[in-house]
């Protein structure tokens, strides 16, 4: 497989918050907890920021820490606590007695070992190594101090390191003969972690099976973890009603939300938080390369039209891309910059080469036909999109709507065959960092936007321990990035996990998929 970032997004979904509460019954154990999935091409690790990969290996292998459920703070996991005795400076004390998975290619049954300092070393340089998904930032050094202490050192203050869904937390403990064993597609084949389930079997066209690890250190009810792979979203919530998976972990097919709110066999677990959904350009692709074309489309939409039509009371619009739910940078003064000016986007339209129409009725650029053809993978924004689609072709664009099966879609934004594409956003405290500065082309810009002043504000917000100062940085490079008008924001969409009432203590996905943690641990009900 590629080395390069296979991208999904992940819009990065905000689901944490609110839960769910488990009951208060005694757990039971046993059985099989089986969750819809829309794809899971493979388990490399790092090699891409799709949901569904993350979450299944986020059951196989542990983190120094998680993602608490209910305030977003980072709970302890393999390492049990940890201090940032400078600004430089975070060390981490780590759980004892902890052990990799065994009856597997390289720990024999009964055969295993402990997982020590020196393995979260490895894990992290690996990590930073081979990753194009994730960054740690400036890290310059990562060393054991003794058998259960790591510390890491930074080159700059980085206070996101540890309580950011998308650094440090996304580092799997991986041990460093299986790698050398087996190489990393063979491990990527058979992974091998800590975590409390153990790889089964794995098929990309079907799913994932995972069974419980007895030695975990913490109690593990379920009996295995099957990840169903069904690619439609209408499809999910068939399967979900007919007993075929037990849990939709994120509802794409967001029109369902008041069905399933209605029907007593499910829960619906709304989050504190949700998805953006948008319209990104590939600034480097022509005519897209000009700003004034850029923003001429954008004034040839009426959003609300569309948003409401489809969501309802289920989002809200949206007018930059950082979402309210994040501590910091959302920005609604940003309104001012999306009007809806149908006459004004075709004067600056036809003002940058585009002209007098085709046989079919559409305006030519530089006396070529001209179509617009927007990416998407299968969700409730497809309707969205082929509305605004039906807006431009009311007013001479010749657009369209693609539907693209996940891993398609994904490769295409990453390889830059795009114009106008579905747009995501990478939840968490650095994610506008992910999305647009410079060194993330190639990986998760897609936008393949390129601003020095942006890249320059965005670094100074990394470093930035000042809430005020930082929320004043963020907000600043969000502006300049929708007045360069590299992309065009649409609407916040709630997000929800739907889940078999059978099912106790499930806590939807931050930083991967928890089934079992300090916090909960997943049992299914009789």
């Amino acid at each position: 497989m590629s080395k390069r970032f296979t991208i999904f997004f992940v819009w990065f979904i905000a689901l944490a918050g609110i839960v769910v509460p488990a009951s208060a019954a005694t757990p039971v154990a046993g059985g099989t907890l089986r969750i819809a999935v829309s794809s899971l091409q493979n388990l490399q690790l790092y090699k891409t920021a799709q949901n569904d990969i993350t979450d299944a290996q986020s059951c196989i292998f542990d983190t120094l820490f998680a993602i608490g459920k209910n305030d977003f703070k980072p709970i302890p996991a393999f390492a049990e606590s940890w201090t940032n005795p400078d600004p430089l400076t975070w060390v981490f004390k780590l759980r004892k007695g902890v052990k990799f998975h065994d009856d597997n290619p390289v720990f024999p049954k009964g055969k295993s070992r402990e997982a020590t300092a020196e393995d979260v070393v490895y894990s992290i340089n690996f990590m930073m190594k081979t990753t194009t998904a994730w960054t740690l930032g400036p890290v310059t050094s990562v060393k054991a101090l003794d058998r259960y202490t790591v510390e890491i050192k930074t080159q700059t203050p980085q206070p996101f390191l540890v309580n950011d869904p998308n650094r440090l937390c996304r580092v799997a403990i991986v041990p460093k003969e299986a790698i050398d064993k087996l190489g990393e597609d063979g491990f990527a084949k058979y992974p091998i972690g800590t975590g409390p389930f153990k790889f089964k079997s794995f098929s990309p066209d079907s799913g994932l099976l995972l069974v419980k690890n007895a030695s975990y250190f913490l109690p593990v009810y379920l009996d295995a973890v099957e990840f169903v792979v069904i690619p439609d979203p209408i499809s999910q919530s068939i399967a979900l009603q007919s007993g075929e998976v037990d849990v939709i972990k994120y509802l794409f097919n967001l029109e369902m939300a008041d069905s399933f709110e209605k029907n007593a066999n499910f829960n619906v677990i709304k989050s504190g938080g949700g998805s953006y959904r948008g319209l990104g350009f590939n600034v480097t692709v022509e005519p897209f390369n000009k700003l004034e074309v850029r923003k001429g489309i954008s004034m040839l939409l009426d959003i609300d039209v569309a948003y409401k039509a489809v969501i309802g009371s289920h989002g809200e619009r949206a007018y930059c891309q950082v979402p309210p739910w994040v501590p910091f940078g959302y920005d609604p003064s940003l309104k001012s910059l999306w009007a809806y000016n149908p006459g004004e986007g075709l004067r600056l339209l036809k003002a940058n080469g585009f002209s007098s129409t085709d046989s079919n009725g559409f305006l030519q650029y530089n006396g070529k036909p001209f179509k617009i053809e927007i990416k998407t993978l299968a969700g409730s924004q497809t309707k969205a999109l082929t509305i605004l689609a039906t807006q431009l072709r009311e007013k001479g664009i010749n657009a369209s709507v693609l539907t693209e099966d996940t891993a398609v879609w994904a490769d295409d934004l990453l390889k830059g065959n795009t114009g106008l594409f579905f747009d995501y956003s990478f939840a968490g405290t650095t994610g506008f960092h992910s999305l647009f500065h410079s060194s993330m082309i190639g990986m998760s810009n897609t936008h393949f936007y390129k601003n020095a002043d942006v890249d320059a504000t965005l670094d100074k917000a990394l470093a930035t321990t000042n809430f005020d100062e930082l929320s004043a940085l963020w907000k600043k490079a969000q502006k300049q990035v929708f007045q360069d008008v590299a992309g065009i924001p649409l609407y916040f969409e709630y997000a929800y996990s739907i889940v078999n009432k059978k099912v106790i203590d499930f806590v939807p996905p931050w930083g991967g998929l928890h089934l079992v943690s300090t916090e909960n641990s997943v049992w299914l009900s009789k």
